[in-house]
């Protein structure tokens, strides 16, 4: 449930625009045609870019350098475009934050999403939600830094230092960046289920019910920071499994090959970022 506090502020979060939640309705749209996605993405010159940027940057590109709105779809493929124009929205909804280096900050939102999307197809969780779950899940730390500047930057600076990010949120300002990046999903009219699963992400065993998508994007955000620990492959798994156990409250997650599967997809989210920021 969202504090009182963030409530008197709903006003100040900013909106989804019209264009752009038309081209979201086309994207989750079974029956849209390439050609109808492509002429509403070609409507909006930013997300063109972005959609030919992407398309030719070294994850997506290929032999041969793509020109038009319509090869860019095709090469893509619909659950990218859909992340995209998510990612654009949010991009353009929200302008640049002093303090917050943008492409870092979408490099490691892209990072967690591809692991997000890898562990939600072991565990029974739909991978295009989660991938969506985890592109938004940091968005209420850019809505902070955008309504109180000061004491995001205060907070930064205290976390740095080894402060507990959560308890100075609270503390701070009545409210914790996930409830902020929740309201802003229910606000964007996205689901319940993805709502709560941005919401419950620090905590994905206090959601009633029992969120699968919070407890992805804690794993998720689990193995970004904890990559580079000393361990082997074997231990990897054994730390990975004992978190979506204990921490995380999933019963059964497929960890065949997840290491390795982790492995290739490492700096791919990275490189996204840079392409969008």
């Amino acid at each position: 449930m969202e504090s009182a506090a963030l409530l008197k502020r709903v006003d100040e979060l900013p909106r989804l625009p019209k264009a752009v939640s038309e081209l979201l309705d086309a994207v989750n749209n079974d029956n849209s045609t390439v050609k109808s996605i492509s002429a509403k993405v070609a409507q909006d010159p930013l997300i063109s870019a972005r959609v030919l940027r992407l398309a030719n940057s070294a994850h997506f590109g290929r032999s041969r350098e793509v020109g038009s709105i319509d090869e860019a779809v095709i090469r893509l493929g619909m659950q990218t475009l859909r992340t995209l124009v998510i990612a654009s929205a949010v991009i353009g909804a929200i302008p640049n934050v002093d303090g917050v280096d943008l492409a870092d900050f979408w490099g490691e939102t892209f990072e967690e999403a591809l692991y997000a999307q890898e562990m939600a197809k072991r565990c029974g969780v739909p991978p295009d939600e989660a991938f969506t779950c985890a592109i938004l899940h940091n968005i209420g730390d850019l809505l902070i830094a955008v309504v109180e500047p000061k004491m995001s930057a205060n907070i930064r600076l205290a976390v740095q230092a080894g402060g507990d990010k959560q308890q100075l949120e609270t503390e701070l300002l009545g409210f914790d960046s996930p409830a902020v990046g929740a309201l802003l999903a229910k606000t964007w009219k996205f689901t319940p289920s993805l709502v709560q699963g941005i919401q419950y992400q620090r905590d994905p065993l206090a959601a009633k019910p029992a969120s699968k998508l919070a407890s992805v994007i804690y794993l998720s955000h689990q193995v970004f920071r904890h990559w580079d620990d000393d361990r082997d492959e074997e231990s990897f798994t054994a730390w990975l499994a004992g978190k979506a156990n204990h921490e995380a409250g999933i019963i059964k997650m497929d960890m065949d090959g997840l290491a390795d599967r982790f492995d290739e997809l490492r700096g791919k989210g990275l490189e996204i970022g840079k392409q969008l920021a």
